[in-house]
């Protein structure tokens, strides 16, 4: 009776087994009227903590009224612009004069005016700046050196002002004697540039 019994146990184990291995070869179908689920996308990773801080310290980038990359308060070139050009401009000197007396000149703007303020120029006699009042405003004639072998390569030039300035067949050199016949005269100096003479002439 024993032995009935074990062979019995013995014959479901065999039963159980095959049916586990038919299950196994088959293959658990998926259950009807359930779609299968769409794979899942990985989680984004978390920001380490270089990211959240730059050299030395925690970043800056992102938060809320931050100064842009230009430094904080920087303005628009366009109003920079504007600001500038609302600015008041230095007005020019006033260039009205009634004779040479009147007109100076200015070194900065390299102009003649009729401001007392500016430099009055002495006479040219070699080279210089001439300041004159032509026809009611102030002129500037630059007079440059005039170089030279004798005094035959000098002559006197009356207009606009008086200045020494190389002869030619048109305006030769001065002859004459001063304050007889000439109030103006040019000599070649020894630094072989031409100089201007002015005579003192009694009565003249």
């Amino acid at each position: 009776m024993i032995a009935g019994v074990r062979a019995r146990g013995r014959r479901r184990l065999t039963l159980t087994a095959a049916l586990a291995l038919a299950a196994t070869a088959c293959g658990d179908p998926a259950p009807r009227g359930r779609p299968p689920a769409p794979p899942r996308s990985p989680a984004p990773a978390a920001p380490s903590a270089r990211s959240q801080r730059g050299d030395g310290g925690t970043s800056h980038a992102g938060r809320q009224g931050d100064a842009p990359a230009g430094g904080q308060g920087d303005e628009p070139a366009g109003s920079r612009k504007d600001a500038a050009a609302a600015q008041p401009r230095e007005r020019p000197f006033p260039a009205v004069c009634g004779g040479d007396a009147d007109c100076g000149y200015d070194p900065a703007s390299e102009r003649c005016g009729a401001d007392p303020r500016l430099n009055r120029q002495p006479p040219v006699t070699d080279q210089g700046i001439v300041c004159y009042c032509d026809a009611g405003a102030c002129a500037l004639l630059r007079v440059l050196p005039v170089p030279c072998e004798g005094n035959h390569d000098c002559a006197v030039a009356h207009e606009p002002r008086p200045h020494p300035v190389r002869a030619t067949r048109e305006r030769p050199h001065e002859k004459g004697r001063p304050c007889r016949d000439l109030t103006l005269s040019t000599t070649c100096e020894r630094t072989n540039i031409c100089t201007l003479h002015r005579h003192a002439c009694p009565g003249r």
